[in-house]
């Protein structure tokens, strides 16, 4: 599965918008409030509606909220109302199972449900290939994550339902769908997975590569890391770091956890879709996969790492991510950029920016180089000076005003005595001249 188009209609913030997706890794990037979580919505609407397709599956496909709805004030009499703008749509364009389809979802009403027409020739083409029973039938991973993926722990059941699958007894392939579009990954069922495996692995005495596979991940997407294990003492993941030390799950920071969950997620339900592949399976499986704010808990280090080694673990799966991190803009090599604060079209990044650059030219940092009390200082100094200059009488009521507001500049920042011994000197020598 591939999806190389979005267009949406009244959806959160947008009246209209089309947005066009690398088929490998795309970085969306804008302001707060420009859009970028709302197309992780709709992209999870339009990727969710595949599960349409799979009978007697028991997760529910993703539909449009009546909080997805755009709003727009109209002026009625002496006051404003704020209304919903009807129908918002969803409409995806891309590949399923190696045909081109384009398929929509659309709600008419608030009171009302998100229609299933748009999506009958998606429903009937992946019905089809799966009531065939091929026993080597690749099925795409559908996953989304969102920024409390690392707080938001799901509840481990055995019910049939959204919540995350319990690891337990003999698991179904289309049992890698549950939980894969809700906004967390699950720790506990990824630690009890991972034991099931090494027990399996211990009774018949022999490696699993499926097993491998996941461990394999982890280490490629955890910086340092050398080896993963599961360690029976002490009933938990275990990391091994290049440095020595051996962390267990729980003790890892924020970053590692993340990452290790995330990783981990994905290489086990790639493993559980498609078991024929055994620990080809991360390598082989295609899918979207939908990550907001990739550099969560990541160092600006690890944030340069990260695209690569997620698109080397997962080359087949289709990455759709968001940042603020001018650190992964910069690692994009021949990847997507979708810039929602400018035209929101489809760049492919090649040359290597500096940081500066990505910051003032992309992300409309002004003057990146310096901070923004710096320049507040060099602006109140520069006002000043050239006031001084060119009226050449300190008593000027425009210089007292910018006399005035260069000295509570100053006495803002007194715990920096060179730059007030600098004014100074140079309040001094204006004088003079």
């Amino acid at each position: 599965m591939r999806i190389d188009r979005l267009t949406v209609r009244n959806f959160k913030k947008f009246k209209e918008k089309t947005i066009e997706f690398h088929p490998q890794f795309t970085v969306l990037v804008g302001d707060n409030g420009a859009g970028k979580t709302a197309v992780l919505d709709a992209l999870r609407i339009g990727a969710g509606a595949y599960l349409l397709g799979i009978p007697g599956i028991p997760v529910p496909a993703p539909s449009i909220r009546r909080d997805y709805v755009r709003r727009a004030t109209r002026q009625n009499g002496e006051f404003s109302t704020f209304e919903p703008m009807m129908p918002s749509e969803v409409h995806c364009e891309g590949s399923v199972h190696q045909t081109m389809h384009c398929w929509k979802r659309h709600l008419t009403s608030l009171g009302g449900w998100t229609t299933r027409k748009g999506v009958q020739n998606l429903r009937r083409c992946v019905g089809r290939h799966i009531q065939e029973n091929e026993p080597n039938l690749t099925l795409p991973l559908i996953l989304s994550y969102d920024t409390g993926r690392l707080w938001m722990e799901p509840r481990m059941t055995k019910q049939s339902g959204s919540a995350i699958r319990s690891p337990l007894g003999k698991l179904s392939r289309f049992d890698a769908y549950r939980g894969c579009l809700e906004p967390a990954t699950s720790s506990e069922f990824l630690r009890r997975w991972i034991k099931k495996m090494e027990l399996i692995s211990n009774r018949e005495k022999r490696p699993l590569s499926s097993l491998h596979a996941v461990f394999a991940a982890v280490v490629g997407c955890v910086e340092g890391a050398k080896q993963a294990v599961y360690d029976f003492e002490l009933d938990d993941i275990v990391l091994d770091f290049q440095g020595g030390d051996r962390i267990p799950f729980g003790f890892l920071s924020d970053g590692q956890r993340s990452m290790t969950a995330l990783a981990a997620d994905i290489a086990v339900r790639c493993v559980q879709l498609n078991p024929f592949l055994k620990g080809d399976a991360p390598k082989i499986t295609n899918g979207v996969v939908l990550i907001d704010e990739l550099d969560l808990h990541l160092h600006p280090n690890w944030q340069r790492t990260v695209i690569s080694d997620l698109t080397t673990l997962f080359p087949k799966l289709q990455f759709v991510v968001t940042t603020h991190s001018p650190f992964i803009v910069q690692s994009l090599d021949n990847q997507g950029l979708v810039n929602l604060s400018d035209s929101g079209t489809l760049e492919k990044r090649k040359e290597h920016l500096s940081v500066e650059d990505i910051a003032e030219e992309t992300m409309g940092v002004d003057n990146p180089q310096r901070s923004k009390q710096f320049q507040l200082k060099e602006d109140a100094a520069r006002q000043y000076y050239e006031l001084l200059d060119r009226l050449n009488d300190d008593s000027h009521a425009d210089v007292m005003q910018a006399k005035g507001k260069l000295d509570e500049i100053e006495a803002r920042f007194v715990d920096d005595p060179a730059y007030v011994a600098f004014l100074k000197i140079q309040r001094s020598a204006a004088r003079e001249l």
